[in-house]
């Protein structure tokens, strides 16, 4: 019993760790860059560069930039309350800048200047209600129509970029199928003066590293019925057999993992086996995006993303402990006795 409850234990930390790893397959396609205050890009740059782009005909990414000014004075003037909310100013892709699903409505058009979205929270406070898509709030000094409510409780309210003198430190760039042209995404930015990123942090690192873990327990259950088997087997054929089975197990593994998009980054790839120094210097690229990803908690992308990353891994690896250290092995003594079952009944057949 308590073999079976072990082995129910690590097919359950499996499972999670691949549902965590399924949730970060849209992260695999965004590189996100935080800019510092002087260095972030205006409402012009961003015009200039979405605009150049489409006239020459070139794919572009979906974009979003935003910023979030905090305790902003928002009001419903029929009622005449007033909340301090914090105030994102987005330019582009709303949805892919606020990451919260809707309650009601929708982000509204890109185009309309006067569409807002507002949390449920400030929603519940200004109106005593979530059912406001239609109605109007101010903000600074402007007047918004609510399109949408987030499923979100803190005070929030999403207003579109006005093309003033708003910068936007964060900027985010969604390439979707086309993740190979991820690559010229630091190109586009630097052609169109787009300011000197302080971090740079792609997605696909993050994906990899879960999907790769959440099959930690495959691995370590393989790796265990591979050295069972060839301890008490001693018949090529069916050692053959077992190799065939785990090699087939692994593919199939690795199949699914590229199935979903899943890839280890080609940019952490050295091109040469004798470059010594790749691994190094890569680190040290990286080491800064790590430390503002654990710093940085404002940013509900780079929250997102860390979470959902350390949990998958930890699943990962919680299930892979388990099949390897569980007392005899959960998966030789489960194969073993069924091997030895079958052997019983062959021999009385």
């Amino acid at each position: 019993m308590k073999r079976w409850m072990m082995i129910l234990l690590a097919a359950g930390f499996c499972i999670t760790a691949i549902l965590l790893w399924r949730e970060l397959k849209d992260f695999g396609s965004q590189i996100f860059y935080e800019y510092g205050e002087t260095d972030a890009p205006g409402c012009e740059v961003l015009d200039r560069l979405a605009e150049a782009e489409r006239s020459e005909g070139n794919p572009l990414p979906d974009m979003a930039a935003w910023t979030v000014e905090e305790n902003v004075e928002v009001e419903n003037r029929s009622l005449g309350r007033v909340k301090k909310a914090d105030r994102m100013v987005v330019w582009g892709d709303r949805e892919l800048a606020v990451r919260r699903g809707l309650a009601a409505g929708n982000y509204g058009y890109p185009s309309d200047p006067r569409a807002c979205v507002i949390s449920r929270g400030l929603a519940m406070e200004l109106f005593g209600s979530s059912a406001v898509v239609g109605l109007e709030v101010r903000c600074q000094g402007t007047d918004y129509l609510v399109r949408g409510v987030t499923q979100d409780d803190r005070r929030m309210v999403i207003v579109p970029a006005s093309g003033s003198s708003d910068r936007f430190p964060y900027v985010l760039l969604d390439y979707g199928a086309d993740r190979g042209a991820k690559s010229g995404a630091d190109q586009l930015l630097y052609r169109y003066d787009a300011g000197s990123a302080r971090y740079r942090v792609d997605g696909e690192i993050c994906l990899a590293a879960a999907g790769f873990s959440a099959f930690l327990p495959v691995w370590a259950a393989l790796g265990r019925s591979l050295s069972a088997y060839f301890g008490r087997e001693k018949r090529l054929l069916r050692r053959f057999m077992a190799v065939s089975a785990a090699a087939l197990a692994a593919a199939a593994c690795i199949r699914m993992l590229g199935a979903e998009g899943t890839r280890f980054p080609p940019d952490l790839i050295p091109s040469r086996w004798s470059d010594f120094s790749f691994w190094g210097q890569r680190w040290r690229e990286i080491t800064p995006a790590l430390r503002f990803a654990g710093e940085n908690g404002r940013v509900l992308w780079m929250t997102l993303l860390r979470e959902r990353t350390i949990a998958g891994i930890l699943c990962g690896t919680a299930g892979g402990l388990t099949v390897i250290f569980t007392e005899g092995g959960i998966v030789r003594k489960t194969l073993l006795t069924l091997r030895d079952k079958m052997s019983k009944v062959g021999g009385r057949s």
